[in-house]
């Protein structure tokens, strides 16, 4: 298993959305040097400042979550209008639908996963439990919110801090390998990903 070390958020530089309405925080990308068109699967936190058009992305499942702020209303002709305003209430859409946002008060950030419909495998999880095991995986994502946690690598021990605001990526994650613990109030956003054959 390869762990990284926490990254701050904040930290990651802001690009344009797709169709230039908005930014866009990008966590990571497979494969790495990919485009807006042609990754397998992407994880990234969008600022939406004012109401907007979603980009579209064809061929893509997306998994959306709020992250931080008000929430936004998404309204598109496939489904009835969505409130995403409960932080631990993940949406699932597809990426060719027409998605349009209004904000439910100021500026919100989203956690975005994006992966290739039948080349991409993954999970979104709520992580709730105080002990929570990493499934085998090619690449795991925890995200913090809020509070804090601890990323155990199992067998050797290894444990590896993550705050408020940052996330952590640990690739090549065998069974029985991994732990995640939540401290206290923490609110922590658990995500597989496995490329399919």
């Amino acid at each position: 298993m390869e762990i990284q070390a926490p990254i701050a958020i904040d930290s990651v530089a802001s690009i344009p959305w797709k169709n230039g309405g908005g930014t866009t925080r990008q966590l990571a990308m497979s494969p790495a040097e990919a485009g807006a068109n042609d990754f397998l699967w992407r994880l990234s936190i969008a600022q939406i400042d004012a109401r907007g058009e979603f980009s579209a992305f064809p061929g893509i499942d997306r998994t959306i979550l709020l992250w931080q702020g008000d929430g936004v209303v998404l309204r598109s002709p496939a489904w009835p209008d969505h409130r995403l305003d409960e932080p631990r209430s993940p949406f699932f859409f597809r990426g060719e639908e027409e998605v349009v946002c209004d904000l439910l008060g100021g500026a919100t950030q989203d956690l975005n996963l994006m992966v290739r419909r039948g080349k991409v495998d993954a999970t979104f999880e709520i992580v709730n439990e105080t002990r929570y095991s990493v499934p085998a995986c090619d690449d795991f994502f925890v995200l913090c919110s809020s509070g804090n946690a601890q990323f155990e690598e199992s067998g050797n021990g290894q444990v590896v801090e993550i705050g408020a605001g940052h996330f952590l990526r640990a690739s090549k994650v065998g069974e029985d390998q991994a732990l995640v613990i939540a401290n206290g109030d923490a609110l922590l956003v658990g995500i597989t990903v496995r490329v399919l054959e």
